[in-house]
């Protein structure tokens, strides 16, 4: 390659566990990402700027949770990675920010910058996993040259903090549900419902919901269920294996609630008047 040619990031070092990192999120080529929107939003109004965009990066490709290009790249979902600015940004876990990219030794030849539309300023903050691994990018993009105060890089590191927090707890929120179906299925087999329609009838008996004829002679012969006067119900043995599974009524902990604390009680009536 020669100086005119835009020169491709070097590989991170934690590499292979980086990508197991954005697997895992399960939002590579996801849908209906407009929780993300409001990242972008307060990043374009933090950073005073007309572009601002967010993608996580994996072996070939950015995918963008969010983006709002004004009026350039219309229609992008994807870049293929080696076209990218943001790999750049994979290799360390700070804010990349560059006031003139068309002065910068390593973005002035990329596309981008020398033909439409033309970006000058762009700033990659990273998106920073509590392991460490960098995910992708939350940017900022304008038409001119400009610089970022030291307040304004504070709150837009806090914006890019936030939205992992948000990925990270739904990761774990859908690995937690992929487990508790897993478990949960373990169970009903082992209570003997391995055929479907004997499964989802058991559940729509937890949920009060009719039962077909002949899936309540399996729930009867299973010992999950029983004839009473009023109609079917679910046995002690089906009872334990609805509230055992969080499918009913449990027994919580109660915590104490802040309306006790009489303080703090004070404060919001003053704040009210």
């Amino acid at each position: 390659m020669t100086d005119t040619e835009f020169q491709p990031a070097r590989m991170p070092a934690n590499e292979e566990r980086r990508l197991a990192a954005v697997k895992r999120s399960g939002l590579m080529g996801s849908k209906a990402l407009s929780r993300f929107d409001i990242y972008t939003e307060l990043f374009r109004h933090i950073a005073g700027v007309p572009v601002s965009y967010t993608g996580l990066l994996d072996e070939a490709r950015q995918y963008f949770l969010s983006e709002n290009f004004t009026g350039c790249l219309t229609g992008a979902t994807e870049v293929a990675r080696e076209n990218t600015i943001c790999q750049h940004a994979l290799l360390d876990t700070k804010p990349v920010i560059v006031g003139d990219m068309r002065q910068h030794p390593t973005f002035k030849a990329h596309p981008l910058i020398t033909g439409d539309p033309h970006w000058v300023f762009w700033a990659g903050f990273p998106l920073v996993t509590a392991e460490g691994y960098v995910l992708g990018t939350i940017c900022a993009v304008d038409f001119e040259p400009r610089e970022l105060s030291e307040d304004q890089v504070e709150l837009l590191s806090g914006v890019a903090a936030e939205m992992v927090l948000s990925i990270q707890m739904q990761t774990d929120r859908q690995e937690q549900t992929a487990r508790d179906c897993e478990r949960i299925l373990r169970e009903f087999q082992n209570a003997g419902l391995n055929e479907t329609g004997t499964a989802r009838a058991f559940l729509n008996l937890c949920m009060g919901q009719p039962v077909a004829r002949e899936e309540r002679t399996s729930l009867l012969a299973l010992g999950l269920a029983l004839e009473t006067e009023t109609g079917l119900e679910l046995s002690e043995e089906g009872a334990t294996l609805k509230t055992g599974n969080g499918l009913g009524p449990t027994d919580y902990k109660r915590a104490v609630s802040p309306l006790k604390n009489t303080e703090l009680l004070d404060a919001m009536f003053a704040l009210l008047d």
